[in-house]
């Protein structure tokens, strides 16, 4: 399978690439994978080593998505990255992350994930309040629409 190289970059930390099996790719839009060779935890969210990520990155959404299943096949949750500078190459995609996300659970049902690191990347003046406030009513419109936006993903797939 052919591989692409994710560039995450992050107002306040150094970026951060990545290599990842390129699954699709339709030019301004990708899905890629992997599968992570460790557990981790996103907050006090639990996920096992061999987790499946599928990864939807589409220029000029203000978020990715990623699907997650564990080695068992069974869904481990959706996890929305907001973000911004969603650039697709040949061989890259690059965003700029801006530190909100939102985790949906198998259920349906989510949470709201460092809205702190968007506050302090603000007062640190890293991030403007304008961007931070069109951040959180992107998050909004995410958690909304997202029964719209899983079934777009899971019907491009």
């Amino acid at each position: 399978m052919p591989t692409i190289v994710e560039i995450k970059h992050n107002p306040s930390k150094p970026d951060q690439a990545f290599v990842c099996d390129l699954v699709r790719h339709d030019g301004d839009r990708i899905v890629i994978s992997y599968v992570s060779d460790r557990s981790y935890s996103v907050r006090d969210i639990c996920v096992p080593a061999g987790t499946k990520t599928l990864a939807y990155y589409q220029e000029k959404l203000p978020y990715i998505l990623w699907r997650m299943t564990g080695p068992n096949g069974q869904l481990v949750g959706y996890y929305i990255h907001l973000c911004d500078q969603v650039q697709i190459t040949e061989d890259t995609v690059e965003y700029r992350d801006l530190m909100l996300d939102v985790w949906f659970f198998p259920d349906g049902t989510h949470r709201l994930l460092d809205d702190d690191e968007l506050d302090e990347v603000v007062s640190s003046g890293v991030l403007d309040v304008t961007t931070a406030s069109d951040v959180r009513r992107n998050a909004a419109s995410v958690i909304d629409g997202f029964a719209e936006i899983r079934n777009h993903l899971d019907a491009y797939l």
